[in-house]
């Protein structure tokens, strides 16, 4: 759809806040089996992807229902019945009052909160018990943690003084699901090769067809001419034992594998894989060569595994859980 300039301004539910308008943009929603339409204003940052409003809950009559977990829309005779998508895996980190604070009235001030998060980008709902409690006014927003810390905007909209204690929870954040950076240029020739040559051992051409259907809706992940990349994911953290950081001297390299490493670590670089760290943790690289006579970068970490705490959880006993599984299926997928 076309998208139409417009230059102006909403506000929000808060009765406060404004967001700018860049344009508007005709959309339209599959909800369930029906197929809706929406005029949609364009904002340039949104805690979330969309936002339906009033006017798409009275167009199609919309009932939210919070027992059930349902919601449930109509166009003319016919109704809509869907279900809550709740993520049961998803993990809230309260976002902690770092120091007391005193908000003047009719002010809006920016707080630091901590986050047990050491980096992250998170979405933040603010506190149900404390807006039941306080006339503090808070946004859901999208944030950004840096160090376990993060700020939040605050609006006292009263004519008095407001206080908030150091360690006050001021609400829950979690980091999104899973996705993967939107790409439009997918090779799809190169695409198809690949998903081809994972389906040539399948015999039953059936059966083949099937698994293709399925590789063909992810075609974007078969296109290997650049790497694709993870995002919004928990941050990983390496537990160590309370020693001093290791830090190795780089290994002897001959002029020509200095070169081919230059160009690995700056392939890793344009695609992000890798970013420049100031930190007093070294490891040696060294390239190992392969098969195809190329090199293979690897670092040395025997040092940093030395002192790492590790994450022992006990294998289970791979006949057993496959007798477990194997109960009516044939096919069996593993991650390495």
């Amino acid at each position: 759809q076309s998208i139409n300039k417009v230059s102006s301004r909403v506000i929000l539910a808060d009765g406060y806040t404004s967001l700018s308008i860049l344009g508007t943009v005709h959309l339209s929603i599959n909800m369930g089996d029906m197929l809706t339409t929406i005029k949609a204003f364009i904002v340039k940052e949104l805690c979330v992807d969309c936002i339906l409003g009033m006017d798409f809950i009275n167009k199609y009559k919309m009932i939210i229902n919070t027992e059930e977990r349902t919601v449930s829309i109509r166009d003319g005779p016919k109704r809509t019945t869907l279900q809550f998508d709740v993520n049961k895996h998803c993990i809230n980190y309260p976002a902690r009052l770092i120091k007391h604070l005193r908000i003047p009235p009719k002010r809006t001030v920016s707080v630091p909160v901590s986050v047990a998060l050491s980096s992250a980008q998170v979405l933040f709902r603010p506190s149900f018990k404390l807006q039941q409690r306080s006339p503090i006014l808070m946004l859901n927003s999208s944030l950004k943690i840096h160090r376990y810390t993060s700020f939040i905007s605050l609006h006292n909209p009263t004519n008095e003084v407001r206080l908030l204690p150091k360690g006050i929870i001021l609400g829950t954040t979690t980091i999104p699901t899973l996705s993967f950076k939107k790409d439009p240029d997918i090779d799809y020739s190169l695409a198809q090769k690949n998903i081809c040559n994972l389906i040539q051992p399948i015999t039953n051409s059936e059966q083949k067809d099937k698994v293709k259907s399925v590789l063909d809706k992810h075609a974007k992940l078969f296109d290997t001419t650049k790497h694709t990349i993870v995002i919004n994911v928990k941050p990983h953290a390496i537990k160590t034992l309370d020693y001093p950081p290791p830090s190795s001297k780089p290994y002897y390299s001959t002029p020509a594998k200095q070169d081919a490493m230059y160009k690995i670590t700056q392939e890793l670089l344009q695609f992000a894989l890798i970013r420049p760290s100031y930190s007093p943790y070294a490891a040696p690289a060294l390239l190992v060569a392969k098969h195809d006579c190329t090199w293979r970068m690897v670092v040395d970490y025997k040092k940093l595994n030395n002192i790492t705490i590790k994450d022992n959880h006990p294998l289970p006993n791979m006949e057993q859980t496959i007798q477990v599984l194997g109960n009516g299926y044939q096919f069996f997928s593993k991650f390495d």
